[in-house]
């Protein structure tokens, strides 16, 4: 009888807490409300006094908890992470290498959601042979030189990049640690009123100092969700596509991955949703991409046919040309020529990254 009346207890109190996060997070409840709530659960006797107490105070921490962050915060918060990640991976002392890869990484973020970050965007080359990226808050990206070897091009080096830059630009780290953060009050709350514990527990200091550094462990193992990785490839493939870059070059990159036999690729790439799925997403937005890059390349040849109309028109001082060949012939042929070129841009991309590429 007395176990039944207390898991019942436990289970209210929890159900309780469970509500109290709900309406909080979204901003939905006001602290008169909260207590008319208690004062409702106290009279009915599913909870005491003391965890009705212990109930505003985790409403006063989830209020706290759930507030955005500040770009002040976001960035002390990266360079927290960044500290962490640091004590286990050295830093590669490759000037050179760095200042290219950061290069391309400041272009890419030009294009990302979130482009002029107050403290910009800081790239770091980690000097280890494993394959690992770490994305975090406030424009922080580093990334192991066993990941970079597997780009076998600029622009697979600029997917690569592009990716882990989108993780830090649509806030996922902020988003995770959050949640983290979440979970974790709410468990320690609901252990506190279950247990009728003293609500001055070191436990709850310890839980923050140690936030960042667990949150840190956890994307080094688990990485981000898989929601997460589908948004970084889909803002990678619109800002390669804006940039400039072969957005497939992405798809390639997956495709490195997904045939190493490495272990310490396949860990990586196991922290990210099964090739296949993201190759099948991937497709459709490259799909989409080709039909605008089509339809951009039409307007341009009308364009330049149109021009040369007009130039020869004005020349001859008629209406249309008089040559054999139609200038919108002529245009196109043009235009066809231009496009089977290398274009001297790639060409530079293709050349400095073989210069570079022996520096990784």
């Amino acid at each position: 009888m007395y176990k039944g009346a207390a898991r019942s207890r436990m289970l209210a109190v929890s159900l309780i807490i469970l509500l109290t996060a709900s309406f909080l997070t979204s901003c939905t409840v006001s602290p008169e409300a909260l207590q008319l709530f208690l004062n409702q659960a106290l009279l009915q006797g599913m909870v005491t006094p003391e965890q009705a107490r212990l109930i505003r105070e985790a409403a006063r921490s989830f209020q706290t908890e759930s507030r955005p962050f500040t770009y002040e915060e976001e960035y002390a918060i990266g360079r927290v992470v960044s500290a962490a990640v640091l004590s286990q991976y050295p830093v590669y002392n490759q000037p050179e290498l760095t200042a290219y890869v950061n290069k391309i990484g400041q272009g890419l973020a030009f294009f990302s959601a979130r482009p002029l970050l107050p403290q910009g965007y800081h790239i770091l080359i980690l000097d280890s042979e494993e394959a690992h990226a770490f994305a975090a808050p406030g424009g922080f990206v580093l990334i192991t030189r066993g990941l970079l070897r597997l780009a076998t091009s600029e622009d697979m080096l600029a997917a690569l990049l592009a990716h882990e830059i989108s993780h830090t630009a649509l806030g996922h780290g902020l988003v995770s640690l959050a949640s983290y953060r979440m979970g974790d009050l709410a468990m320690y709350y609901a252990e506190l009123s279950t247990q009728r514990a003293n609500s001055d527990n070191k436990e709850a200091a310890a839980l923050f100092s140690a936030a960042v550094h667990d949150f840190v462990s956890l994307i080094s193992v688990q990485g981000y969700s898989q929601t997460m990785e589908f948004e970084a490839d889909a803002e990678a493939m619109r800002m390669l596509y804006e940039a400039g870059y072969r957005n497939s070059a992405l798809k390639d990159f997956i495709h490195v991955l997904a045939n190493s036999q490495d272990e310490r690729i396949q860990q990586y790439s196991m922290q990210h949703p099964l090739p296949a799925e993201r190759l099948t997403r991937i497709g459709v937005i490259e799909r989409q991409y080709a039909q605008a890059a089509a339809h951009a390349a039409r307007q341009e040849r009308s364009r330049r046919a149109a021009s040369l109309l007009r130039a020869e028109s004005e020349s001859m001082d008629i209406g249309y040309p008089a040559a054999a060949r139609s200038v919108f012939e002529l245009g196109a042929e043009m235009a066809d020529g231009e496009a089977t070129r290398v274009a001297p841009l790639e060409l530079i991309r293709q050349r400095r990254f073989e210069a570079m590429q022996q520096l990784f």
